[in-house]
């Protein structure tokens, strides 16, 4: 009877925890992805990653479900800095951060339309990410290709800054990117995490109250 019961429960336990574990092995990459270590914390670094975004990226990419005014008020500018660093004075605050480029050019020159960005460390990771961006190498006299994603149709838009930087400052920079649109996929991450600890610690005082009082109730009937 008990192995009965032992084998039906590890037969549920394996239908909950496969689909787990086929969506982690379907996550997996054929190579290994650098660390990124990036800061939402950092306001410095965030500022550093969306100036590198709006002089590198922009002019394919949008991150166009943020505005302006709240890229403002979350990295310590004015609306009036976000602005003019972001887009060199040509959107109001309240626009979406969107990309320069006019509909169709991205289809005309490289054959996709470029997607948007809002999303993209969510959906593939931080790590993912850091690695693509550096992942560029020259198969030939100027043809590139992407270790990460081979045959991609992304040119490799960081070499000028690559080849003016040092090591050390490559890293930094690709790591204040990959940092910006870390907090441009979740605008609200530190506000949740500061709030995240709160509520265990209520919950935990709401715990201890509630044990000493089952205790008072209980306390002078026998069991």
């Amino acid at each position: 009877m008990k192995n009965t019961f032992l084998r039906k429960l590890s037969l549920v336990l394996g239908f909950v925890v496969l689909p787990f574990g086929l969506v982690n092995a379907a996550g997996g990459y054929k190579i290994e992805l650098e660390k990124v270590n990036n800061n939402v914390r950092d306001t410095q670094s965030l500022q550093r990653g969306a100036m590198l975004f709006a002089n590198y990226c922009m002019a394919c990419h949008s991150v166009e479900l943020i505005r302006y005014n709240r890229v403002a008020r979350n990295l310590g500018w004015t609306d009036e800095q976000a602005v003019e660093k972001l887009s060199f004075n040509q959107a109001k605050p309240v626009d979406y951060v969107k990309t320069r480029m006019e509909p169709g050019v991205s289809q005309d020159l490289f054959g996709i339309e470029a997607p948007d960005l809002s999303l993209l460390t969510r959906v593939k990771g931080n790590d993912y990410i850091y690695t693509f961006i550096r992942g560029y190498y020259e198969e030939e006299e100027g043809k590139w290709n992407n270790k990460v994603l081979a045959g991609t149709s992304m040119p490799n838009v960081l070499e000028g800054l690559k080849r003016h930087s040092t090591e050390q400052e490559f890293d930094q920079a690709t790591t204040d990117l990959v940092n910006f649109l870390d907090y441009v996929g979740e605008p609200s991450k530190v506000q949740r995490w500061d709030l995240g600890w709160k509520v265990i610690l209520f919950l935990l005082v709401l715990l201890t109250l509630t044990y000493l009082l089952k205790r008072e109730y209980w306390k002078d009937i026998k069991h």
